[in-house]
């Protein structure tokens, strides 16, 4: 039984911002959500804090997010023959 060929590792740096930047994301997202779910109660006017900061900013954010992650979906797959090709060679030269 043969062993099976080790094929190289591929990393690409903007899959690993877009890991980050995603996460990011989420959480702001459940942020935005929580704002809205207490906004819908007229007894709480609680706007200090995250939440003050969610009214005011929080699509706004959202938006900025959105557009980084749009980026780097872009960078990341418009990149990865160059990563792939690379880690080839790298593999090929050990």
């Amino acid at each position: 039984m043969s062993p099976p060929s080790a094929t190289p590792k591929v990393f690409n740096p903007f899959f690993t911002a877009l890991l980050v930047v995603g996460t990011i994301f989420a959480l702001t997202a459940c942020a935005y959500g929580v704002m809205t779910v207490r906004g819908l109660d007229p007894h709480q006017q609680d706007d200090t804090g995250l939440m003050g900061v969610m009214n005011r900013w929080g699509l706004t954010i959202l938006v900025v997010e959105l557009a980084v992650l749009a980026v780097l979906t872009v960078l990341a797959i418009g990149t990865d023959d160059f990563w792939a090709r690379r880690s080839a060679e790298g593999a090929k030269d050990k």
